[in-house]
């Protein structure tokens, strides 16, 4: 699965990696000894009303005698329940779920080899894009299940260890269709019934089963054997990219040839819908595709490499995830860092020139990796610790296989996967099976420290009385973390290059190297999940002997470095708008300077800082900008922000409005940008104009208003914005993370901390306990002592809800680091300003 979610949620824990085997007895896990050989479940479904119902049986074993019968169900309302077995009826008390959502009945007698169970039940369509939901467009209904959502919708046995076949059957109204993952058995109609019956699906756990209620247009893809299909709700109007069959195709035939296993299942078809924050879902035969992931034909290269890379991953999970499935759910890491690292080797075979999207993962995994976030292996008991994962279990564990690639060379390692593959076909496995793979102890070691760790090191080369030496410390100054890393040196001698490998396992070694080294570059290859400092007397390598990767690694550490004061802020700003100044619109180095530049605005220059950064920007950049050209054009988006959002040029914001008054917005390519630049420079009564205009903009489109409404520079706008997100209008829709986006702008951190606290009961009304207790990351960006203390004031009233804790523990921490850079960065760019006193 993937969530476009623009912060990942991370948890507190920092625990010993625990095997899977030590659960066995948990009061938050179902009895080991029990196990699901076959579930029939019958559904009867109308997407106009509330309530469902059904029926269901399953089919138990017993690896020892047992009294005691257990299943998940969640807000379910069981009605009738009885035992079937040896030929007996035994009916069962109806029980009430525990905490965990498991029920447990005492059983009549000691129950030996196998035994039905009987559940008559019903239940509620979900508020939330959780279970069983209704689309926004009201016509259609969807189902999403990980993680333990299943249980919501029919009782079972909903732990990925407990694989089992079902076989699903739906009654419905009969204008309906019903989709599922296995292909349809049998369709009877009576009077204004339908009744669809599915074949057994394959054995699976229940995260990955799927349904789809509605009217469909499908269009078939050229698959081979597999005939897929793509399925869209006939009010959604969707033109999938002309690649979309190739990638398919690709990604199928790449994975297989690299994992030498076919492809494991008998259907792959897609079914597009309104997902909420799920960017997409590997539900076997059926991948769910949220619609708002589908790119313009004329968006950005990068925006098609990231919707290529989002299918490969998809398809790839039909090895990693849905044949091969977590051992539990600390081991999550292993679905999605899997998948990621083999899509992004589908986009680099089949797209070499279009790849930029697949480099430096872990970049985006350093922003969430920190002393307070969540390890990669961590406890899991119920749902809403699930509601952790984030980033890290896709970039960071994509960079540390990477990692392990080029320590062990691509041969080796893909030799190491074939292996796994074979070996756990059709199982469950954990961390610590993956680990055993491994013969040597050093690259045991590497995934142990990377996975049970947060944080990442800082590496640092230097020479000391002629000696080079090579040592790390945690970016975060714990003295007592320590990795073991897998290096990998690029060297220059003035003619040719060359490779030096290590293995860094303590705080600091001796590394030899050759005399005639002139140059060198610490990343070799851009996957290394570390920042890194050359301060030895070598000389960096000349960019242009880097490869495209790691350019893209040599530019973020760098990034980095400004930040975190190891370079000057201002003089890598200068570095960058120089660099921009020589590039051509639309070339993709300059798209990255300008994003750098916007996250610049959002993460590091401060309120004081503004104003004189803004200027710089202003009198240095010259890109001759002709606004209604550069708004048909892919990279006019990230233009639009900087220019109309962050440094509001007059041109900018005129360009917003002539688009908007003509009515071309709607299905523009950058109507995000444009409605951002609008609420930012609108008056109070323009800005009312834009609320209004909520309720008439077309359902694909509300997600982009929404959020691009929320990009205002006053109180009373940010006032009418947070009415809207409680409002009816925004029912259906996930509205939790966008209290962040008022935030984002310095001058509005305190009072809109004001506003949500007078409209606290609404939200706690709107918003879920379980997701409640993420709402103090809304203030991730927050950045002074007195930002901390208001966010404190704000939650100390919160202080009851599960989780919640921990979480602003983990904001208040960024916020205390953020300061302390803020101020080193703030001095930067005063420093650079001509209005400064020097």
């Amino acid at each position: 699965m993937q969530s476009p979610r623009l912060f990942c949620l991370c948890a507190i824990f920092l625990l010993i990696f625990s095997s899977f085997s030590s659960f066995a007895n948990e009061a938050f896990r179902l009895p080991q000894h029990t196990h699901l050989s076959k579930q029939a479940v019958h559904l009867n479904i109308d997407p106009q009303k509330q309530v469902f119902s059904g029926v269901t049986t399953l089919h138990l074993s017993f690896a020892k005698p047992t009294d005691v019968i257990s299943y998940h169900s969640k807000a379910l309302n069981i009605k009738d329940v009885y035992l079937q077995y040896h030929g007996k009826r035994y009916p069962l008390t109806v029980q009430a779920p525990n905490q965990y959502e498991i029920v447990s009945h005492k059983a009549p007698l000691k129950l030996k080899d196998s035994a039905t169970l009987h559940i008559q039940f019903s239940g509620n369509l979900s508020s939330h894009h959780e279970g069983l939901f209704r689309g926004r467009e009201q016509a259609y209904l969807l189902t999403q299940f990980q993680s333990m959502e299943a249980r919501g919708v029919f009782p079972s046995l909903d732990e990925p260890n407990k694989k089992s076949i079902f076989k699903f059957s739906v009654s419905t109204p009969i204008e309906y269709d019903v989709l599922h993952n296995t292909r349809v058995h049998s369709i009877t109609e009576q009077h204004a019934t339908k009744l669809t019956q599915f074949k057994a699906t394959p054995r699976l756990n229940t995260d990955i089963l799927s349904l789809a209620i509605g009217q469909f247009n499908a269009t078939p893809l050229d698959t081979g054997h597999l005939k897929s299909k793509v399925y869209v709700p006939k009010r959604i109007p969707i033109t999938l990219p002309t690649y979309f069959n190739q990638i398919v195709n690709a990604s199928i035939s790449h994975i297989e040839t690299y994992l030498d296993a076919p492809f494991p299942f008998k259907k792959l078809d897609f079914i597009v819908g309104n997902y909420g924050s799920v960017a997409a879902m590997e539900n076997l035969g059926l991948v769910s595709i949220n619609y708002n992931q589908i790119p313009d034909l004329d968006a950005t290269d990068k925006a098609h490499c990231q919707f290529k890379k989002l299918i490969a991953h998809e398809v790839a999970h039909s090895w990693f995830g849905n044949d091969i499935t977590m051992a539990w759910y600390d081991d999550y890491w292993l679905n999605e860092s899997f998948t990621e690292f083999i899509a992004a080797k589908v986009i680099q075979n089949l797209y070499p020139n279009q790849d930029l999207c697949t480099y430096t993962p872990q970049s985006r995994a350093f922003k969430d990796d920190n002393s307070k976030a969540m390890p990669l292996v961590f406890d899991v008991k119920s749902r809403k610790d699930t509601l952790a994962y984030g980033q890290l279990h896709y970039t960071k564990g994509r960079a540390l296989l990477e990692m392990l690639e080029q320590a062990m060379g691509e041969k080796a390692f893909q030799s190491l996967m074939r292996r796994y593959v074979d070996l756990y076909h059709g199982q469950n496995v954990s961390t610590e099976q993956f680990i055993k793979l491994f013969e040597d102890p050093n690259l045991q070691s590497v995934i142990s420290s990377f996975t049970r760790q947060t944080g990442y090191p800082l590496v640092t080369l230097s020479r000391h009385n002629n000696q080079i030496f090579i040592e790390q410390k945690d970016l975060f100054n714990r003295p007592e973390q320590l990795w073991t890393i897998p290096v990998s040196l690029k060297l220059w001698d003035g003619s040719k290059i060359s490779t030096h490998k290590l293995m860094l396992s303590q705080h600091k070694q001796n590394v030899a190297l050759n005399k005639d080294v002139k140059a060198v570059f610490l990343d070799a290859g851009g996957v290394g999940y570390f920042r890194f400092v050359n301060q030895s007397d070598f000389e960096d390598i000349p960019i242009h002997k880097l490869s495209r990767q790691e350019k893209a690694s040599f530019n973020d550490n760098l990034q980095a470095l400004a930040i975190t004061g190891h370079v000057d802020f201002m003089k890598y700003t200068q570095a960058l708008v120089a660099e921009l100044n020589s590039l051509q619109l639309g070339n993709t180095r300059a798209d990255e300077i300008v994003s750098t530049l916007i996250d610049a605005y959002l993460e590091h220059v401060q309120l004081n800082s503004v104003s004189p950064y803004t200027s710089y920007l202003q009198k240095h950049i010259k890109l001759n900008i002709q606004w209604q050209q550069a708004l048909e054009k892919p990279y006019g988006n990230s233009l639009m922000k900087l220019y109309g959002v962050y440094m509001q040029d007059p041109n900018a914001v005129n360009a917003a409005k002539r688009v908007y008054q003509s009515g071309e917005h709607i299905g523009h390519a950058h109507f995000d940008a444009i409605v951002m630049t609008l609420a930012k420079n609108a008056t109070n009564e323009e800005y009312k104009s834009l609320i209004q205009d909520f309720s008439a903009i077309p359902t694909t489109e509300k997600e982009a208003f929404l959020s691009g409404l929320g990009y205002v520079d006053s109180a009373f706008k940010a006032a009418l914005y947070y009415d809207l997100l409680l409002s009816d209008e925004t029912q259906g829709m996930v509205i939790d993370y966008r209290f962040q986006f008022p935030i984002f702008n310095p001058a509005l951190r305190v009072s809109s901390i004001q506003l949500i606290n007078a409209r606290k009961n609404e939200i706690f009304n709107r918003i879920s306990s379980e997701s409640l207790q993420w709402f103090p990351y809304n203030f991730l960006l927050a950045c002074s002592g007195e930002q901390n203390k208001a966010v404190h004031q704000l939650f100390e009233s919160w202080q009851s809800i599960s989780g919640l804790k921990s979480k602003l523990s983990i904001v208040s921490d960024g916020i205390e680091q953020c300061t302390l850079n803020s101020e080193r960065i703030g001095k930067s760019i005063l420093a650079a300003s001509p209005h400064s006193k020097q």
